[in-house]
């Protein structure tokens, strides 16, 4: 049965002009300028934390081509969440080594994709099993068993090779529940640490220790993240403020500034759209220089993390280059499984889950990386979100498509889409637009969803080089996102 979005679609034209005249406005409608060009598609978006599977499980038991069709290109792990004789650093070497070889693997598997890797040593250090007789680093103003720490890391991790593309997260979430200490007590921690860092990198390997500067095709040094707060910047949190007044006068600014987007999603401030010049005017105050890359590592809550939803957030993250690892809201054994949520196997929602088991599937999720990875290609064109935040869109010009990846954010309702300067793609400043459609639905975090479903072609008239649709985000595609695409 034809759905109630393409149904509309196929309204007479007279009666769609009319619709569009009465209801459209800017805070229901997002744009696309083709006349815009913001270079090659880096697939910014198609990174996520933990989801690959380590011992006891077969670290190759996900086939790589769910890996590789969605450009999958970010990892960030640590060990977190497993039990003795794994708890971390402060259990005990024997402990850590456990960790450290979980993150190893977890790298070892990214590697593997071409992807970097964020390390995560808080995890490693072990804050999800620290209780009330826990010393915490700089505790009583001691460093050293912290200092050990970060030394024997530094030290696995040359002798294990994971030089090349590792980014060392200092620590994640000291605002949230991974720091039960002072903000001075971790700022002091971050900047001991950075500097630690790039001591021991720029004295025993210098040139050694690159990574891919995902800004440029060329080499940079090893890079250093930070905060990677919970709370997103605004000028009243004092975790931002007081780290950002510190750091540059101790030549600690990171390489990549990242924060995590996992809020209400009525809060302005959870917005990447908000963050982006907010943060740069945090920067300029401070006296700081505006970062190279933004590294927004955990993004999307677990009801986001539907079709439509990655749609939006590919679309934010797109617009305002921005790096992006989708969070993981799963647990246990689950948490180093399942790619975030992206594929799931049988029995994965149910208490008969095997870490080791396989027969993996895709999500709806994933069919709309893989189109973002596969299908987006040629350059990027400019884009607007909608007023309301609501709506949003990815656009890309092909050499023989111009297609445009839309999410509505968790709503339902009637939103649209102006796309101008089409004669910046050789076609006419008016006349008629074939403009097919893919609907990618979505049958929640474990349902399987073997590819997107073919809502057909609509011919749109159209003049004064721009031509405006409809999105009827009904109940019964609450979750679908949407392709659009037209020949050049």
């Amino acid at each position: 049965m034809k759905s109630i979005f393409l149904q509309a679609l196929l309204l007479p034209e007279a009666v769609l002009s009319a619709s569009l005249h009465r209801r459209q406005s800017s805070s229901n409608t997002a744009v696309v300028d083709l006349s815009v060009n913001k270079g090659t598609p880096q697939h910014l978006a198609s990174g996520f934390i933990y989801g690959i599977p380590d011992s006891p499980a077969n670290p190759s038991q996900i086939p790589s081509t769910f890996f590789s069709d969605i450009g999958f290109n970010y990892g960030r792990a640590g060990g977190a969440q497993l039990n003795a004789p794994c708890r971390g650093w402060i259990w005990g070497l024997s402990e850590y080594q456990c960790r450290f070889q979980s993150a190893l693997s977890n790298y070892k598997t990214t590697r593997q994709h071409g992807g970097n890797f964020i390390l995560l040593p808080h995890d490693i250090w072990g804050t999800d099993h620290a209780n009330s007789s826990t010393i915490w680093p700089g505790d009583s103003g001691s460093w050293t068993d912290y200092d050990k720490f970060v030394s024997q890391l530094i030290s696995d991790i040359l002798a294990n090779d994971m030089e090349t593309g590792l980014i060392w997260d200092v620590w994640n979430e000291a605002d949230g529940s991974f720091w039960k200490r002072s903000q001075q007590q971790w700022i002091d921690l971050y900047i001991r640490t950075h500097k630690q860092i790039r001591y021991v990198i720029g004295l025993i390997l210098d040139a050694k220790l690159t990574v891919r500067d995902s800004s440029t095709s060329a080499m940079s040094p090893t890079l250093i993240s930070g905060p990677s707060h919970a709370g997103a910047p605004t000028p009243s949190n004092t975790w931002w403020t007081k780290w950002l007044a510190q750091i540059k006068g101790n030549s600690t600014i990171p390489d990549q500034y990242s924060w995590h987007l996992e809020g209400s999603i009525s809060d302005v401030n959870d917005d990447l759209q908000t963050n982006n010049a907010t943060f740069a005017s945090m920067l300029t105050s401070a006296g700081l220089s505006q970062p190279k890359q933004v590294n927004i590592n955990e993004y999307a809550t677990f009801p986001e993390q539907v079709a439509a939803g990655a749609a939006w957030w590919i679309s934010r993250l797109e617009r305002y280059n921005a790096i992006g690892l989708r969070g993981n809201w799963l647990s246990g054994y689950e948490l180093h499984d399942l790619m975030a949520s992206l594929i799931s196997k049988p029995n994965a929602d149910s208490s008969s889950y095997s870490y080791t088991g396989t027969g993996y599937y895709p999500v709806g999720e994933w069919q709309v990386y893989k189109y973002y990875n596969q299908n987006m290609t040629g350059h990027r064109a400019g884009t607007t979100g909608s007023g309301d935040r609501v709506l949003d869109v990815y656009a890309t010009v092909g050499s023989d498509q111009v297609r445009v990846l839309t999410g509505v954010r968790l709503a339902t309702g009637t939103w649209y889409i102006t796309i101008n300067k089409l004669s910046a793609v050789g076609l006419p400043t008016s006349g008629s637009l074939n403009i097919h459609t893919w609907g990618f639905v979505d049958k929640g975090h474990y349902g399987e969803v073997d590819a997107p479903t073919d809502r057909g072609t609509v011919a749109h008239t159209y003049s004064g080089d721009s031509v405006t649709f409809a999105v009827y985000q009904t109940s019964q595609d609450e979750y679908t996102a949407w392709a659009f695409e037209f020949a050049v």
